[in-house]
C-alpha cells in the first residue's frame, strides 16, 4: 500500500464532534441573547426619549394651572417656546430646561379650546410615525391611564394633547 492509500480521512467524511440538537440548541440562544439585546436597545432609546416628553408636559402643566389659579381663567393660545407678555412674572426656566432637553423634535403649543373639550398642552411631532407614538404611548402610561385614545393624554396619528383641568 501507498501512502496516499494509508492517510487519515478527510474532514467532510468525518462525523460532528457535538450532537446537532446541541448545536441547534445553542445557535438558538445566541439568536435569542440578541434578539433580547435589540429590543433592550430600543426599550431604552424609546423610555429615554419619552421621560424627556413627560418633562415638558409635567413642567408646562404646572405653570398653566398655577396661570389658572392665579388668574381665574386660562391664557391665550400660544407657542410654549415663546410665551409672550401674557405671563409677566411667572418663571419659565425649568419649562424652557426642559424643551432644550426634549429628545424628540416638534412643535409645542397651549390651545385654550382643544378638539378633546377644555385647554390643552399640544405636542405635534417633527415626524409622525410608529415611534412617535410608541414613546407617546409610554408617556400616556406614566401621565394618564395607558390608553392614547381616551383620558387626558390622547396621542393621534398627528400630535398629542395633554388636556388640562383646573379641580
Amino acid at each position: 500500500m501507498s501512502a496516499e492509500e494509508k492517510s487519515p480521512p478527510s474532514e467532510a467524511v468525518r462525523g460532528p464532534l457535538r450532537p446537532l440538537w446541541a448545536t441547534a440548541l445553542r445557535r438558538g440562544f445566541v439568536g435569542l441573547l440578541v434578539g433580547l439585546a435589540v429590543a433592550l436597545v430600543f426599550a431604552v432609546f424609546d423610555h429615554r426619549k419619552a421621560n424627556s416628553v413627560s418633562k415638558v408636559f409635567v413642567q408646562a402643566r404646572v405653570i398653566l394651572l398655577q396661570y389658572q389659579v392665579e388668574k381665574g381663567a386660562w391664557p391665550k393660545d400660544f407657542d410654549l417656546n415663546a410665551p409672550g407678555d401674557q405671563f409677566g412674572g411667572f418663571s419659565f426656566d425649568l419649562l424652557n430646561d426642559a424643551l432644550g432637553k426634549c429628545d424628540l423634535a416638534g412643535k409645542w403649543a397651549f390651545v385654550a379650546k382643544s378638539a378633546a373639550g377644555g385647554p390643552a398642552i399640544v405636542f405635534t411631532p417633527a415626524e409622525p410615525d410608529r415611534a412617535f407614538r410608541r414613546v407617546l404611548g409610554a408617556v400616556d402610561h406614566w401621565l394618564d391611564d395607558g390608553d392614547a385614545a381616551t383620558g387626558d393624554l390622547r396621542v393621534g396619528e398627528g400630535d398629542a394633547s395633554l388636556r388640562l383641568s383646573a379641580e
